[in-house]
C-alpha cells in the first residue's frame, strides 16, 4: 500500500532515490550543483511517491503554511544606527536570501509574548544567539515549534538543533598572534548580553591565559552603551600605570573609537597598543590602522542553519550533535608590529 501523499517526506524521496535527504534539497532548490543523472533520480521518486517540493501546495495537504519564524534575541542587536547593526544586518538579510532561495516564507517574530505572535502561522523557527536557559526556546518547544538555533543556548549546549561557532580555536588564535607580536598584558572588554559569543570568548580568554600563566584583566561594557559612554572607560584603563599592551574589544562598535582614544593619550597602534576585535564591521575595516576582529561569518550560519530547519521540517533524524563552523579571524595592521 503506497503512503498517503499527506505524509509523505523529504526523507521518503532520499529513501526511494537512494541519496542523502541534502542531495534531495539541492535537486529541488538548485542551491548546489549535483550531476544530471541524480537529479533525474530524485525527480522521478518524487513523482512516483506524490511529493511536491512547493511549500504552498504542500501546505493544502498537511496544514503547514510554507513559513518559517525568525528570532533575534540580542536585545541591542539594532541599537544605534543602522550601520551599528551590521553583524545583525547580515545575518538576517543571509536567512531571508537562503529561504528565498528554497521557495520558503520567513516571517520576523518580534516578541514571542505578545498574544497576536501566537497566530503567527509558523511551521518552525529560527532562534539567533539565544540567552542561556532562554526561555523563548522553552516556549517554543512548549507549543511544540520545531526549533533550530544559530549558535548554542549556552546552558543547553547539547540541544543538537544547532548550528554554532568554534570560539575557543579562533579566540586562541588571535590570543597567540597577540603573544607572538609581543603583548604582555592583554585585556578583554567583553559584553553584557548571556548568550555563547560573551560566554565562550570570556571562558576561552581566561582559559588561555591560566595556560600560558597570564595576569587577567575583564572589563565589562554593554552593548547598549554609546561609544562616547564606553571609551570612558576604555581611557581610564588606558591611563593606568600598569595599562594593557593589547585589549580585546568585544564589539566593533568600539574597537575602532578605542584607537582614537589610544592616539588622543600619545599611545601609537600597534607599537605601544595593540588593538583587536570580537566581530567584523565596517568601523573596524576603516579603522585607522585597520583592526584586526573575529568575523562571525554569518552567511555560513545563516546558509547552515536554514537547511538545517528545512532538514527537520522534512522529517530528518535528530543530529548526533550541533554543527559547528569556524568563525573567520582578519589580522589587521593594528596587531601587526614591526
Amino acid at each position: 500500500m503506497s503512503t498517503p501523499a499527506a505524509k509523505i517526506t523529504i526523507r521518503d524521496v532520499a529513501d526511494r532515490a537512494g541519496v542523502a535527504i541534502s542531495t534531495v534539497s539541492h535537486a529541488f532548490s538548485g542551491s548546489r550543483p549535483i550531476s544530471r543523472a541524480t537529479r533525474e533520480r530524485v525527480l522521478r521518486a518524487a513523482r512516483e511517491l506524490g511529493y511536491d517540493p512547493n511549500p504552498s501546495a504542500r501546505s493544502l495537504r498537511t496544514g503547514r503554511s510554507g513559513i518559517v519564524g525568525l528570532v533575534l534575541r540580542p536585545r541591542y542587536a539594532v541599537t544605534g544606527t543602522p550601520d551599528r547593526a551590521e553583524t545583525f544586518n547580515r545575518l538576517v538579510g543571509s536567512v531571508a536570501t537562503e529561504m528565498l532561495r528554497r521557495k520558503t516564507g520567513l516571517i520576523h517574530v518580534p516578541d514571542i509574548d505578545d498574544p497576536s505572535v501566537a497566530r503567527v502561522p509558523m511551521d518552525g523557527c529560527i532562534v539567533a544567539h539565544p540567552y542561556g536557559n532562554d526561555p523563548v526556546l522553552t516556549e517554543l518547544t512548549r507549543r511544540g515549534i520545531p526549533v533550530v538555533t544559530v549558535e548554542e543556548d549556552p546552558e543547553r549546549p547539547e540541544l543538537p538543533w544547532a548550528v554554532r561557532l568554534d570560539y575557543p580555536k579562533v579566540v586562541s588564535a588571535l590570543l597567540d598572534h597577540l603573544r607572538e607580536q609581543g603583548a604582555r598584558r592583554i585585556a578583554l572588554f567583553t559584553g553584557t548580553e548571556d548568550n555563547a559569543w560573551n560566554r565562550r570568548t570570556r571562558e576561552t580568554y581566561l582559559a588561555w591565559s591560566a595556560r600560558h600563566r597570564r595576569s587577567t584583566r575583564v572589563e565589562v561594557l554593554s552593548e547598549g552603551l554609546t561609544p562616547e559612554e564606553a571609551m570612558r572607560e576604555v581611557r581610564a584603563c588606558l591611563r593606568e600605570r600598569r595599562r594593557p599592551d593589547a585589549i580585546v574589544m568585544a564589539t566593533s562598535d568600539f574597537a575602532a573609537p578605542a584607537a582614537g582614544v589610544a592616539a588622543e593619550l600619545g599611545l601609537h597602534v600597534p607599537d605601544e597598543l595593540m588593538i583587536a576585535s570580537l566581530t567584523d564591521s565596517e568601523h573596524s575595516r576603516t579603522a585607522s590602522p585597520p583592526i584586526t576582529a573575529m568575523d562571525l561569518n554569518h552567511e555560513l550560519l545563516a546558509e547552515r542553519a536554514v537547511e538545517l530547519m528545512l532538514a527537520r521540517l522534512s522529517g530528518a533524524d535528530e543530529p548526533a550533535e550541533a554543527l559547528v563552523i569556524e568563525p573567520v579571524l582578519n589580522l589587521r595592521a593594528s596587531t601587526r608590529r614591526g
